[in-house]
């Protein structure tokens, strides 16, 4: 039977010390937190911090196109917990909610606010909760003065002639106040009422007769739904008894996908790296590993590369050893030490040089 072992993990570090770092992961000071029975308790407090410091940093490395919107996210969890919603529209059916501030085009988020029920975020009376698709007109320093369509459910507050509008498919009954514009229009027969509302757009319908409202929020709304499909592939999430460290690991993917959108807006590579190779490429950055293709010495032309993964090791005491790629004992001056070596051939190293080290005879 073939061994089924990756060496490339016991490399990296022990089971042991994997588990503890898992155990002791906290991005929060535990005993500041306020108590459940405190009137000040903040049942996100555990990963708080965390959600904060992304909301700095993501508006500062792009600059949005003109839509983005607005749209809710389920971090999936099976276990008993106050904040834990129900959205049967989605996959996992129970979790916890986030909003998301998402770029259209490419799903990049600006912001996440994670819900905590009504409890502790009810929302204000008179205001409307649900997904939208805004305009900026400065997304930094401006507010968003601008609303492109989002969608009424018919329990909400709205005028009666837009609440029992029943159109013919293909139809719409509009009505404005101002700079708002309600609307409800039905696709089709057998289909029920749509209704929508913008501050944005006008009255208006294209040649296919589908009001220009509904095809502007068809086209810019895809961006948090497009963002967690693509994170469904290569998930890191697995169980855990505890809920806000499966939110903190979550948390961490999010910032991993919105690096791999900047990488794409702002690499000369040709072509563009996978998102998988992208992640691999941070982990093994990460883990001082990476990954050479090496091409065997009596490897036949019709051979294909196999993927070699180098790492040093820290030499006991204080002993060093000539580094086997930039070391030149034959030139003045040229001798360069090392205080570590190859994990495979036991050379000396530098952790800098393991991308030229090609004559391990591991290899």
């Amino acid at each position: 039977m073939a061994s089924q072992a990756s060496n490339w993990f016991k490399r990296t570090m022990s089971r042991n010390r994997f588990q503890n770092i898992l155990r002791f992961l906290y991005v929060s000071d535990h005993s500041k937190n306020f108590p459940r029975e405190h009137p000040g308790y903040d049942p996100a407090s555990r990963f708080r911090p965390l959600l904060n410091f992304m909301n700095r940093q993501f508006g500062r490395f792009l600059v949005p196109e003109k839509e983005i919107c607005v749209d809710e996210t389920l971090v999936a969890i099976k276990g008993h917990n106050i904040m834990r919603q129900y959205i049967p529209s989605k996959a996992g059916k129970f979790g916890i909610k986030f909003w998301m501030l998402c770029e259209s085009a490419t799903g990049y988020i600006l912001q996440m606010t994670v819900y905590r029920g009504r409890n502790f975020d009810p929302v204000p009376s008179g205001e409307l909760q649900g997904t939208q698709v805004v305009t900026k007109s400065s997304f930094k320093r401006k507010p968003i003065k601008q609303m492109l369509p989002r969608t009424l459910r018919k329990n909400r507050p709205m005028p009666n002639v837009i609440k029992s509008a029943d159109p013919a498919p293909n139809n719409a009954v509009y009505m404005r106040k101002g700079k708002v514009l309600c609307m409800a229009y039905r696709d089709a027969d057998g289909k029920r009422p749509v209704r929508m509302l913008s501050t944005y757009l006008p009255a208006q319908e294209l040649r296919s007769g589908k009001p220009k409202i509904v095809h502007v929020y068809n086209k810019n709304m895809g961006g948090v739904d497009t963002t967690d499909s693509v994170m469904k592939a290569y998930s890191g999430q697995r169980k855990n008894r505890k809920t806000w460290k499966k939110v903190l690991l979550h948390l961490y993917h999010r910032i991993l996908h919105n690096a791999y959108i900047l990488y794409t807006k702002n690499t000369a590579d040709t072509p563009i790296k996978s998102r998988v190779r992208f992640i691999q490429d941070v982990v093994e950055s990460l883990s001082d590993t990476v990954t050479i293709n090496v091409i065997p010495a009596r490897a036949r032309p019709h051979d294909q590369r196999r993927n070699i993964h180098v790492g040093v090791k820290l030499l006991s005491g204080r002993k060093e050893k000539d580094c086997c790629v930039c070391s030149r004992r034959s030139q003045a001056g040229g001798r360069r030490r090392s205080r570590t070596a190859c994990s495979f051939c036991g050379k000396g190293l530098h952790r800098c040089c393991i991308q030229f080290h090609y004559n391990c005879h591991e290899y």
